[in-house]
Order: C-alpha cells, then structure tokens, then sequence
C-alpha cells in the first residue's frame, strides 16, 4: 500500500520547563509529520494466486458458485510496510488493476501494488531476473530478505527465460513459454504483427525453425520454406498473411470462402477435394450472377443495418440521457439485422440450383464398364444357341437377355453419371 518513510533522525531533547516542552513537542510532532518520503507505490510478494476455478478457494457468490469478480486475484505480504492492510480491510483478496490486459504472476514473484477508490490492486510483475519465463525471488515480506527456493507453480527450462529478439521502436508482448506478439516493421519499411508460439532457441523471428507463426505485414518480403522440395522456396512480398505451422486447419461451421484475383494454388503431396453427404463439387468458370444473387440479400441487410447503426449514433449525440431500455432495444434491432445478414446465404441456396445452367461430369471408368458389358452380352446372346440339343428353350439365352437389359437400364438412368460433380457450362 502507499506509505511514508520518516526521514527525521533525532527527536527534540525534553526540557524541565513543562510550557517550553508542549510547544517544543508540538513543533516537532509538525516537522516530523512532514518529514515523510511518500511511496505511491509499494511491491506485493506474490503468495497465492486465483484461476482454479475446480479448486476454487476464494469468495462464492450467492447461489455458491466462484465469484469472478475475484478471478485472477492474489493474496500477498507488502513487502516494504508489513503492517499495511489491503483494502478493503478484512478481504485480502487484491484483483488486477486493468480489467482488460492482464499479466497473472505465479507464488514467489512480487508485484507493484497501489491503492485507488477504496480497493487495493495489483499491477506490473517486477522484473527482477530480467527473464520471461519467471521472476521469482521469495521471502522478500519476511524479515530480512532471504530468497527461498520457488514453488513450483510453472515449467522451467534455460531456452524459456531468453528475451525473444526485437528491433528499437519494436512493441513485444513476450510470454512464459517462448511465444510472443511482435509489433514492429519488416525490413524497416512496413507496419509488421508477427505472432509465434515455439521460438527457435535463438530468440529470433523465423518462420524456417519456429514452430508456429502468423505473420502480418504490409511491406517487405519474407522466405517461405515449402514442404515440397521439389518446388524451392517462396518468396512473399508486398501486403501479406502468412501462417507457418506443422498443421493448419481453417474450420467454418457455415462457409467457407476461398478466393484469389489472379491465382489459387493448392499444392501437397495428396491433395483431397471432398463433399459431406448430399453436397456438390462444383468446377468452372466463376458464376458472376450466382455470386451476386448470393450477396445481394446480405447486402441489403448490412445496408440497413448500417443505416440503423448512424440512426442509433445520432440519436445517442442527440439525446442528453437516454433510457436503458432504449438503448437496449435498439442494440437488439441491430443484433437481429446481423444474424439475418449473416444467415441470408442459406435461403438463396436454392434459387442458385435453380438458375445454374450446369452439365454434370461423366464417370469415365464406370461408363467404359458398362459398354464393355453390353459388348459381351451381345457376344454371348449371338454364340448361345437358342433350343437346346434335347429340344428344350435354352435358359441361359433368357439369362443373357435379362442381364442386357439391365445394363440398357443403366443407359437410360446414366448411373455412370457423377451428379455430385458439377461443371458450369462456360459462356459462349
């Protein structure tokens, strides 16, 4: 907590003269209330730390549940005033001061504490090793001060404790376990965010030997290993999102949106285009009336959703104190215009089927089968006798028949035919 530390050495001498002693005590009881070096703010040495909410140890609410207002709140010992209470006095429990960037300290490290508007809270994790991974130094509330060995609260490791490498002018959010945001330039010339969970153990920015990357950058050129060998590297220049990782997976539970100006290339060693039940592989030249039939509903929803938002912005500068339950109803009108916007796709699925003028892609494999079958039928009908030698008809002639018209039936249902591979006839 805040404190003041006296600076007066030497108290006043007492004097017989009972008059002289009063005012004497009384100068000096002034000059020693203002003798004070005023700490605004005083370290916490971390004891206790609240995240587990299975093992939850701190205050419940009413129906005795965890109270989240306490999560990520620490119990601790001031370091320099050991009499100090945190406020408010009797709860013990010191929350983050910024209810938005947090950075949760581990039992053993000390924390810059202040106290505003009642409440004590906690701040910046004091960096006294200098070192990423963690900044333990215990026993620093106790009398004297003797570090004490960690608790063992994180993994520590040598490579976890190196500051990741930056440029001046760099703004780096590095955390425990080699994994950091990086805002800064590339190549000195552009605005750069680069994210990477895995740090080579150089401490650099390298998507050749990190683990996992994002990279996103406005100018520059970065190097781009391709796991295909045979293919060498890729250069990427200009404006750009690279993502660099063992595994990639892009999942949309609704649509999924791929699309390039010039060129989209899918390369891999086995590369797998695949429907779910029911679906369509659709090839092609791009549908520009498809396309625009899809988006025109959702334009004109986000077009109203916009017109509403500027409605609601107006009326805010406009109004001195608006009503709750106003402003409440107006958030739901355009909450309720973005989902229908962002669920319109759904209702012109069949109109698209409808107006599509689409040719369906034949099965070569499958189609050469059939015709070689009707070939040997036809063989087999021509060289099978149709009386027997006794006299009798020969069933095998009515067989062959049966068979051939059930391969003509195939011919005229084009079982051979992929109808779930689509090809969109090109314009002429």
């Amino acid at each position: 907590m805040p404190y003041r530390k006296p600076v007066l050495k030497r108290k006043p001498k007492n004097s017989d003269n009972a008059f002289f002693s009063k005012i004497r005590g009384n100068i000096a009881q002034f000059i020693e209330e203002k003798s004070y070096d005023f700490y605004e703010l005083e370290p916490i040495e971390v004891k206790e730390v609240l995240l587990d909410l299975e093992n939850w140890e701190g205050p419940r609410d009413r129906d005795g549940n965890p109270d989240l207002r306490y999560y990520g709140a620490i119990k601790g010992s001031w370091i320099l005033d050991k009499k100090g209470q945190f406020l408010p006095v009797g709860d013990g429990w010191v929350i983050p001061l910024d209810p938005h960037i947090k950075s949760y300290p581990v039992r053993g490290e000390s924390v810059v504490g202040v106290n505003y508007l009642g409440r004590t809270y906690y701040t910046t994790i004091i960096n006294y090793w200098n070192n990423p991974n963690n900044s333990i130094l215990t026993g620093l509330s106790d009398v004297g001060i003797k570090p004490k060995q960690a608790p063992p609260d994180i993994y520590m490791k040598p490579e976890l404790g190196k500051p990741i490498q930056a440029e001046p002018g760099d703004l780096v959010i590095q955390g425990r376990y080699n994994n950091s945001i990086n805002i800064g330039s590339q190549d000195m010339v552009g605005s750069s965010i680069k994210l990477v969970a895995g740090h080579s153990s150089d401490g650099t920015y390298d998507l050749k030997k990190d683990a996992a990357s994002i990279y996103i950058q406005e100018k520059g050129g970065v190097s781009v290993k391709n796991p295909n060998s045979a293919m060498g590297e890729n250069i990427v220049q200009g404006s750009k999102i690279v993502l660099d990782a063992d595994y990639i997976v892009i999942n949309a539970k609704k649509q999924l949106k791929l699309q390039g100006a010039n060129l989209v290339e899918v390369v891999g060693k086995n590369t797998e285009v695949k429907h779910n039940a029911g679906g369509k592989i659709v090839t092609g030249e791009t549908d520009k009336p498809i396309d625009e039939i899809r988006e025109k509903t959702k334009k004109k929803l986000n077009d109203e959703a916009k017109k509403k938002l500027n409605e609601f912005k107006q009326t805010l500068k406009q109004t001195i104190g608006v009503q709750v339950q106003d402003f409440t109803n107006m958030l739901a009108t355009l909450d309720t215009l973005q989902d229908k916007a962002k669920d319109a796709i759904e209702d012109t699925e069949k109109v698209v089927d409808k107006m599509r003028n689409t040719s369906f892609t034949l099965n070569a494999p499958k189609f050469t089968k059939v015709q070689d079958k009707v070939n040997k039928l036809q063989k087999d009908l021509a060289e099978t006798p149709d009386i027997l030698p006794n006299g009798s008809p020969n069933p095998k002639k009515f067989k062959l028949v049966a068979d051939l018209i059930n391969v003509f039936r195939s011919f005229s249902t084009l079982d051979f035919i992929n109808e779930d591979i689509v090809t969109i006839e090109k314009k002429k």
